[in-house]
């Protein structure tokens, strides 16, 4: 039986560019769940009706307002204590940052197997969360690294998501061992919150030195998969402009819009805070040659890929870059 190569390794060899590939999220909820408990959670046919209700109302939720929500699920650090969460919105405040999430942390005496209690009272009702059974506790300061580990899910991220992990681990970075959240070719990968970036084929030394901001964006550019405050496509403008303003860039509150146009072509506009007032950007994005690239580690069958390039900057009237 031949042996399938790495998702990950392919993704490499080819020279993906993984910018455009961060999910698109107004809030975060992270569950602190043990990691059998992981599986359960991912086997939609074991749900039960009240976890089927909470996915339906989401759906709903996303429909109605096209803003999308990330679900991530984090081993706590002490293992089978009652369920917490974490759960952050896109806005600025002195803990994330204009440009990131806000966190909030609370607690419970719940059992972890009332994670879908998490999930509504975050995501469709958050009054729930200012008495009953949760406690809100303070959210500490500094970036929290979610590294995904999922092995079963596939291979490559826990060849490579768990040396990351330990390594961050070890060099005092807090960090997540957390579940599939999509992108495992992209491995080791992980969402980094409050900043809302997500990172692409990280080793250990480098998931260091990305926490710690000890090189610069231009050096990291080809790891970034965007800033999930963000649609896709206007990723790609924003990494141009963290290379060109610095890490400083990410403090700054921004927003986009994407226009299609018939040929396969699109212009993005962003607009960001600044010091003397908003500044705004556009630039063309333009299709590039896909890639043909395995869609995991498990299976052989291969599918176009697209990759995008970024046309000249404008920089409009009236901004003061």
């Amino acid at each position: 039986m031949t042996r399938l190569n790495l998702c990950a390794d392919e993704s490499r060899a080819a020279g993906e560019d993984p910018i455009g590939t961060a999910p698109h999220w107004a809030e975060v909820t992270v569950l602190e769940l043990d990691v059998p408990m992981w599986a359960r959670l991912r086997d939609v046919n074991a749900w039960t009706p009240e976890q089927q209700a909470v996915f339906a109302a989401l759906r709903e939720k996303v429909e109605a307002s096209g803003a999308g929500f990330g679900l991530l699920m984090s081993a706590p650090a002490t293992p089978g204590r009652p369920l917490r969460v974490r759960h952050y919105t896109l806005g600025g405040t002195p803990h994330g940052g204009l440009g990131g999430y806000v966190r909030r942390d609370y607690a419970s005496d719940l059992p972890q197997s009332d994670w879908a209690r998490g999930l509504h009272d975050t995501l469709l009702d958050p009054s729930a969360l200012t008495g009953g059974d949760w406690t809100a506790v303070p959210a500490p300061d500094g970036p929290d690294l979610h590294v995904c580990t999922h092995g079963t899910v596939d291979a490559a991220c826990g060849r490579y998501g768990v040396p990351v992990f330990q390594a961050l681990g070890g060099a005092g970075v807090r960090a997540w061992r957390t579940g599939h959240f999509g992108g495992h070719r992209f491995a080791a990968t992980a969402v980094e919150l409050p900043s809302g970036l997500l990172w692409a084929h990280l080793t250990p030394e480098l998931a260091v030195q990305v926490a710690r901001r000890e090189v610069t964006p231009a050096q990291v550019a080809g790891h970034l998969r965007g800033h999930a405050g963000l649609p896709p496509l206007a990723q790609l403008l924003d990494r141009h402009l963290l290379v060109q303003h610095g890490w400083d860039w990410l403090n700054r509150a921004r927003r986009a819009t994407v226009e299609t146009h018939p040929d396969g072509g699109h212009t993005v506009t962003l607009t960001a805070s600044g010091p003397h007032g908003p500044e705004t950007y556009r630039a063309p994005v333009l299709p590039a040659a896909p890639l043909l690239l395995p869609g995991s580690s498990h299976a052989p069958a291969r599918a176009p890929v697209a990759q995008w390039t970024l046309g000249p900057v404008t920089t409009l009237p009236g901004t003061r870059a």
